[in-house]
């Protein structure tokens, strides 16, 4: 087959003959996964948030953001600016307080949730198992590309290859094999007939 590369949130999945790889384009992934088709399982998902900055650098970033719209409706006398940036203001100190207070303290996860619920990206993690105990191929998807993702259970290969086919005994390169041998005065005629009946089963 040719090759087949399809495209994801976080990375692409590229499909050979005897491999499936994932190359992530996203820096919090290991950057490149594969298996044996062979040893590919079933493909697993679970629902995700992602959430790509700390709880305390939104709050401080938000409060930023509320502190400078703030100043520029007193300045420029905007009513819209000052709500949204009173706002700002205090979902960045709610945060705040959640995440180094309550959080750091109690061991809870309230600040995340507050942050997650407004600004996570939301989606599907994807598990191809590996049958022979290897690493899983593990990488995140969108939550439109779900069904792409599923897809990928089409490529598994269920029969192992035969890495050491048995060759077949006798033949007529074995009897052209020891004619040649005989020829060159290597094998006497009663080893010569002798071998010729083994390959011809007489």
């Amino acid at each position: 087959m040719e090759t087949k590369i399809i495209p994801f949130a976080s990375g692409s999945i590229e499909v050979t003959d005897s491999k499936i790889s994932f190359r992530s384009a996203v820096k919090d992934i290991k950057q490149f996964q594969s298996m044996e088709r062979h040893n590919m399982g079933h493909v697993n998902s679970e629902q995700y948030t992602y959430l790509g900055i700390m709880p305390i650098q939104l709050a401080l970033r938000s409060l930023l953001f509320g502190v400078v719209l703030a100043v520029i409706a007193i300045a420029a006398d905007i009513q819209f600016f000052s709500v949204i940036g009173v706002a700002a203001i205090v979902f960045g100190l709610v945060t705040f307080n959640l995440d180094l207070w309550v959080d750091g303290f109690l061991g809870t996860r309230f600040g995340y949730q507050l942050c997650a619920y407004f600004f996570a990206s939301k989606g599907h993690k994807i598990t191809i198992q590996n049958n022979s105990g290897g690493d899983h191929i593990v990488f995140y998807v969108a939550l439109e590309q779900l069904d792409e993702a599923m897809k990928l259970e089409s490529y598994r290969i269920t029969e192992r290859p035969d890495t050491n086919p048995v060759q077949p005994v006798g033949g007529i390169h074995d009897l052209e094999k020891i004619n040649e041998l005989y020829q060159k005065g290597i094998l006497t005629e009663e080893e010569f007939t002798q071998k010729k009946k083994q390959l011809l089963n007489l």
